[in-house]
């Protein structure tokens, strides 16, 4: 049984052991690591640079990682905490994020909607992935996450009504967009542009 000193401890051996699919949560950790390094070795240069060193990432690591992605889902359904943890399921968004089709993520939207409303996924998880999908399907993105490479600058994607955009992000618990604008200068090292409407 755990004392007062050791209770932190136990609560993490409690929380690893509740994981129904360690092996599956250890395996997207994995993967994110493979994605998240071969994306920082990116993150350099003038915006040519980084698209060009991007580009393979697709064939190399975004396509067999969503062929997998889609092989979990189908053995577990859409992995969230209880079943691979919270680390899992953030790699899974990741690798979500970095998927060449929006095939699994249809299928992943009300699986995390109801995360996020569970309070399993941060809010800018589920911006991202709310984002990306509307701009794959021609839609224009709600909070402003997501960017294009754009004459040497990162520039922001089409977005949903700019003069409410704080609003609708405050509303779901995100930072103000002059903190992601600066985070992305940061990441990027390149000039980053957001439209006055």
């Amino acid at each position: 049984m755990c004392i007062s000193i050791g209770f932190l401890f136990c609560v993490v051996l409690v929380s690893i052991a509740q994981v129904r699919y360690p092996v599956l949560r250890d395996e997207l950790l994995l993967m994110e690591k493979v994605d998240q390094d071969a994306r920082m070795k990116c993150a350099n240069g003038s915006a040519d640079e980084q698209v060009k060193c991007f580009a393979p990432l697709l064939k190399a690591i975004d396509e067999p990682h969503t062929k997998r992605l889609e092989e979990i889902f189908d053995q577990i359904g859409f992995p969230n905490t209880v079943k691979v943890g919270r680390e899992g399921m953030q790699a899974f968004m990741i690798l979500l994020q970095h998927s060449p089709t929006d095939t699994l993520r249809v299928r992943s939207l009300k699986p995390i909607t109801a995360a996020f409303k569970n309070k399993e996924l941060p809010p800018m998880d589920y911006a991202n992935f709310v984002d990306r999908l509307r701009l794959h399907q021609g839609k224009k993105q709600l909070y402003g996450s997501g960017f294009d490479f754009k004459d040497g600058k990162m520039v922001m994607s089409p977005t949903e009504d700019m003069k409410n955009l704080e609003k609708r992000r405050k509303s779901i618990g995100l930072p103000p967009l002059a903190e992601l604008v600066k985070m992305m200068k940061e990441m990027y090292k390149l000039e980053v542009v957001v439209p006055s409407n």
